[in-house]
């Protein structure tokens, strides 16, 4: 799995090695370790900005996907666009460390770009089942 990585944040100090390598158990999880990606790891301001900018929400949310949908390249999937300051402020809310929330997110943002939606109940209860089901791999194989 190739992977870009652009931090745009300076609430915590990130170790690109350690998220690229659980964005590969991620790829590996779910298949798509041939495919290439980019990830955008920024504050609220930045995500809230790009979710007024491409989807007329002027609120702060914690991850937008952009999947490819011209298939110029059928190896890459798109680019995600994660909050870490969201993932740092919600962990606590559901008992969770930063890292967790910060891979939940990782997680949710590919399986859109894969196609997962979750604008119905049905369709995001296959979703978070998904999610779970991977976060609970990714947490085995890093302890």
């Amino acid at each position: 799995m190739k992977i870009s990585i652009v931090n745009q944040q300076r609430l915590k100090r990130l170790n690109l090695k350690e998220l690229e390598l659980t964005l590969k158990l991620i790829g590996k999880n779910l298949n798509i370790s041939s495919k290439n990606m980019s990830l955008v790891v920024c504050d609220n301001d930045f995500i809230k900005n790009l979710n007024k900018k491409y989807f007329n929400k002027n609120t702060v949310t914690d991850v937008i996907s952009f999947p490819l949908t011209d298939k110029f390249d059928k190896n890459d999937l798109g680019e995600i666009v994660v909050s870490l300051e969201e993932a740092v402020l919600r962990a606590k809310d559901y008992g969770n460390t930063w890292k967790e929330e910060f891979t939940l997110y990782l997680i949710h943002g590919i399986l859109h770009l894969l196609g997962y939606e979750d604008s119905n109940l049905k369709n995001k209860k296959v979703m978070d089942q998904k999610q779970q089901e991977v976060l609970r791999i990714i947490c085995k194989s890093k302890s």
